[in-house]
């Protein structure tokens, strides 16, 4: 098959009368340059400006058409001005003359008619409908001849693919200065790996034109005309030299893997220097495929979709790096406070300590920089979900500020939990489009089944790859010893992994525990790391303690001296149990420092930790790559089995498996209780495929969301807040599937909007709506709607007299979100703790508790919380609140229960305190006293205890309490202790301290706010 091409693009019109256009020689010459590259065709042609008069336009459809022969596809293209009547317009045609100066449809049908080309595919980047951006001749008059409509050249094996509908505008977009066909175009077949069917090309273009019109406000809908009789394909596209030439901005300097070949990027030598530094292997295949062919440092947005270990995080440290280098910003986006504190911790002595980079965070606790990213004194910043979704609605301008913002982990769109603050602060990104606000987007994603439109929906491209550095085995391990395995090549069998009498039931009845340790010892025997997954806390730190008796290997008392020994909890000394053989668990019981400890044990070649016991949140990002991974359950822990575990959930848990640079293979291990069980777990999970991204947005119950949506904008008509909802990737979904859901949500949205106006969160002002006061602070919350309802009548009653910080933490608790936490208790609840609570705060708290409790044992447990709170904040040890508040052995209080219940109280504290002070008037809590209580909530100290935050070294909790019970509250009453008693008081940290209070005796190394 031979490709013939034409294509013809005018800016410049020599009429006067006729509009000039900024962006159609540029669409013809970017289409002409790739089709040129990609089949490295000399004889493709161009016409451009006065050089595309109407004669040689039609010479150009004659050579094409004319020369082609049964085997031929032709491929043209127009970009330019149209006319209500569908002619093109040339360079040469006049107003006063438009049938005799222009090429008509009928020109086109007979040229189509008479070709011997097997197809001619036509693309017309041009509208015939008015409108000021729109490429159409104003005012045109109307011809005389009767030109043919669309419909009529098109037949068997020829193709008019129109950029809009008839009555439609094409657009062009101000930022790419192509049009939004034209970009689409480009972008399907760059995207594209070899050749493209045309229907599908058709359908992805038509996809990307919608999305990208949708998002600026405006409708336009490619139209395709035609018949296709058998395969018909399109070239992949190459941006190759005739590309780098007219658009050197957008050339693809190809890359290998040496980081040198960077330069021509202008990335700074020390950048260059620094990386090759850290990676001696260079670039691997999938960021040189981001860089070369996917433009990821040319400012292009991407969906990068890879296996763990493939090197996809370092794609958004590429684009970082080159932001900053071109004066822009970047801000990474992340799942969970201990990843920014893990990623802030490692930027910093990469980027701060050798380049001298500002790196900031932002996760909601007292170590935030705040103030410094509202002011821009930052280059890099890593930001939660909610908080990037707060801040940016809070302070919009912060949008402005930004160059490049990289989302990890995106799956968690569809979280059950997370998923609407991930997709409301992406939908808040894609909105801001519209005024100008474009940072360049990298989205990262380990697990990920069809994307549904997602990078569509984005803006972005996608890069999809299923190949690791350390290729992996997943199969399924029975009782019997039988291990059913795929591996990455697709090659299946069967082999005996475990001897049939090495799994013998070591308790009263058969338990993981059975094989588990048979496991352990022979993978710990053949020289493994293993990482073994549980679905619970208590399964996790029990499994590792039998292990470490089981498995005989010697202590790691590297890790056992640098744990932290102030305020230990009960885990605390089951971790040391384990860790003396050798084995160690990782779960929300540990304390931040101890789960550092853990996680840099494991990643060591030397700390002696062979074996890592942990829950699922291991494998959301945390750095604890493994030879060997088995999974133990197929479910989350919770009544009736609990939740099953997704595909994607658990081949996010497989992937940790494979430790680059060490191993040839990875391993995961399923577990299952019988050969029948092996067979339908191998199905389900090894065979099967991540499910489809889809939004968490629910039709049914929209009304959180709209809220949330009115707080993206100063205000909306009434019978537009409906585009708001299709703003989002639930509604671009829904709009794609249903053409009619618009009209239900719109008459859906009248009904929220009226219920919000009911309780004072909306106004109607000259026809717009836009939230009050009340309304903004509600929808910048992370609270439910219903939530919101809920607080504001518990407060109402307590107008008239002053309220504490307090009194407001207390009340937290009878909010939904807060009934969602699992509250440890005896099998009837306990009854006394309304009582205690009374003693503490009054009655009339307590009784507000009460308010929506769904029975008496949720009541209680409101209690408990607030109470657990309480004595936290007051600087409580830790094993002192475990005791007092364990019903029975069955339903202990754990360490991660208690800073749980701080940590989702201080989430929603910050809000409230919002919310308060607009219903509460004078009565409300001041500023300072909530600022004051939410650094408690975060370090568990009482008041006076406070200043000790501030101290120019990191201190745990314990650490500080000790120093605080000794009666030392500040820097200066430090000098007057002798360096034994400091060693005495707060350990191995009191050397540390000391000599950060000399080296600078006045600055803190982070400052409380």
């Amino acid at each position: 098959m031979t490709v013939r091409a034409g294509f013809i693009g005018i800016d410049r019109y020599g009429d006067p009368e006729i509009r000039d256009l900024s962006g159609a020689r540029r669409d013809a010459t970017a289409l002409w340059a790739l089709i040129a590259d990609s089949l490295d065709a000399n004889d493709a042609a161009l016409l451009v400006d006065e050089a595309a008069s109407r004669a040689a336009a039609l010479d150009l459809l004659d050579r094409t058409l004319g020369e082609a022969g049964p085997d031929d596809v032709v491929v043209l293209g127009f970009a330019g001005h149209g006319t209500p009547d569908h002619r093109l317009v040339l360079a040469d045609s006049r107003m006063a003359d438009l049938p005799g100066t222009t090429i008509s449809m009928a020109d086109l049908a007979e040229r189509f008619k008479t070709s011997k080309a097997r197809a001619v595919v036509c693309l017309l980047d041009c509208c015939f409908s008015g409108g000021a951006p729109a490429r159409v001749v104003d005012n045109a008059p109307a011809a005389r001849d009767g030109a043919l409509s669309l419909t009529s050249i098109a037949g068997k094996g020829r193709i008019l693919f129109a950029a809009a509908a008839e009555d439609e505008e094409a657009l062009e977009d101000p930022q790419s200065r192509h049009g939004y066909f034209t970009q689409a175009v480009i972008d399907v077949l760059v995207e594209a790996v070899g050749e493209i069917d045309a229907l599908a090309f058709v359908k992805q273009v038509t996809e990307r034109v919608q999305a990208a019109a949708r998002r600026t406000g405006h409708v336009q809908n490619p139209m395709m005309f035609g018949l296709i009789e058998g395969a018909l394909s399109l070239p992949a596209g190459r941006r190759g030299a005739r590309f780098a030439v007219h658009f050197p901005e957008q050339a693809e300097h190809q890359v290998g893997a040496g980081f040198a070949d960077l330069r021509a990027y202008d990335l700074p030598d020390e950048v260059l220097a620094l990386w090759s530094a850290r990676f001696p292997t260079g670039l691997n295949a999938l960021q040189q495929r981001a860089v070369n062919e996917f433009g990821v440092l040319r400012g292009q947005s991407l969906l990068t979709v890879a296996p763990t270990s493939a090197g996809k995080t370092f794609v958004g440290e590429l684009a970082a790096i080159q932001a900053i280098a071109e004066g822009r910003k970047a801000v990474f986006l992340l799942p969970f406070k201990a990843l920014v504190n893990e990623k802030y911790a490692e930027f910093s002595e990469v980027y701060g300590k050798n380049l001298g980079l500002r790196i900031a965070r932002c996760s909601g606790d007292w170590q935030d920089q705040v103030g410094p990213v509202l002011r821009g004194k930052y280059d890099i910043a890593f930001f939660t979900y909610e908080k990037f979704l707060a801040m940016s609605l809070s302070a919009p301008h912060l949008l402005r500020q930004l160059g490049l913002v990289v989302i990890d982990e995106a799956q968690f769109i569809t979280a059950r939990d997370r998923g609407m603050s991930v997709e409301l602060l992406l939908t808040n990104l894609v909105a801001a489009r519209r005024q100008g606000v474009s940072p360049q987007l990298v989205a990262l994603s380990a697990v990920i089944g069809a994307t549904n439109g997602l990078e569509t929906w984005l803006g972005c491209r996608l890069l999809v790859t299923r190949d690791r550095p350390v290729p992996l085995r997943e199969g399924v391990l029975d009782r019997f010893g039988a291990y059913h395995f795929l591996d990455a090549d697709g090659t299946e069998g069967t082999e005996e992994l475990l001897g049939r009498w090495d799994v013998r039931v070591r308790g009263k009845q058969p338990s993981a525990q059975d094989v588990l340790v048979p496991l352990a010892k022979k993978l710990v025997a053949d020289g493994e790391k293993i990482i073994i997954f549980r679905n619970q806390r208590g399964a996790s730190s029990g499994c590792a303690e039998y292990l470490a008796r089981e498995l005989g290997l010697p202590p790691a008392t590297a890790v056992l001296a640098s744990l932290p020994t102030g305020d230990t909890s009960s885990t605390s000394q089951r971790l040391r149990n384990s860790l003396a053989g050798g084995v160690a668990f990782h779960t929300g019981d540990l304390d931040r420092e101890e789960r550092i400890a853990i996680e840099g044990a494991f990643r060591s070649g030397d700390s002696g930790v062979k074996v890592l016991v942990a829950t699922s949140t291991v494998a959301a990002g945390v750095n604890t790559p493994a030879s060997t991974v088995v999974i133990t359950e197929t479910a989350f822990s919770g009544p009736g089995g609990g939740t099953p575990y997704s595909v994607a959930e658990y081949k996010n848990m497989a992937g940790r498996a494979g430790r680059v640079g060490f191993e040839a293979h990875g391993r995961s291990i399923l577990l299952a209780d019988n050969a029948f069980e092996r067979e339908r777990l191998f199905r389900m999970y090894v065979r099967g495929a991540p499910e489809a991204v889809v939004s968490s947005f629910d039709s049914r119950h929209p009304e959180t969301w709209i809220l949330r949506l009115l707080a993206q904008v100063p205000s909306a008509p009434r019978d537009r807040i409906v585009d708001l909802v299709a703003d989002t990737f639930g509604g671009f979904q829904a709009t794609k599937a249903d053409a009619t859901w618009p009209t239900y949500m719109a008459t859906r949205a009248e009904e929220i909007l009226d219920r919000l106006a009911h309780h004072g969160l909306v106004e109607v002002d000259d026809g717009q709506s836009r939230l009050t006061m009340l309304g903004r602070a509600c929808a910048e919350s992370p609270l439910s709607l219903e939530s919101c309802l809920q607080l504001v009548a518990l407060l109402e009653p307590l107008k008239g007299q002053p309220r504490t910080a307090l009194d407001l933490m207390v009340l937290l608790e009878a909010l939904p979100e807060r009934d969602t936490d699992y509250t440890p208790q005896g099998r009837g609840g306990e009854s006394n703790r309304p009582y205690e609570l009374g003693q503490r705060h009054g009655s009339e708290l307590v009784q507000a508790l009460r308010r929506r409790a769904e029975n008496d044992r949720a009541y209680y447990a409101r209690c408990k919380r607030a109470l657990v709170c309480g004595d936290w904040i007051d600087g409580m040890p830790i094993q002192d609140i475990e005791a007092r508040y364990t019903p029975n052995a069955f339903s202990p209080m754990a360490s991660a229960d208690i800073r749980g219940f701080a940590d989702g109280t201080r989430y929603l504290l910050d809000s409230a305190s919002r919310v308060a002070a607009l219903v509460l008037g004078e009565a409300a809590p001041d500023d300072t006293s909530v600022r004051e209580l939410l650094l408690r909530l975060d370090t568990g100290l009482p008041p006076a205890a406070l200043p000790l935050v501030n101290l120019p070294a990191p201190l745990t909790r314990g650490e500080r309490l000790a120093l605080f019970n000794a009666g030392v509250t500040d820097a200066s009453q430090l000098r007057g202790l002798g360096e034994e008693a400091l060693a005495q008081l707060i350990g191995g940290r009191a050397l540390a301290l000391r000599l950060a209070l000399e080296l600078d005796p006045t600055a803190p190394a982070e400052a409380a706010p």
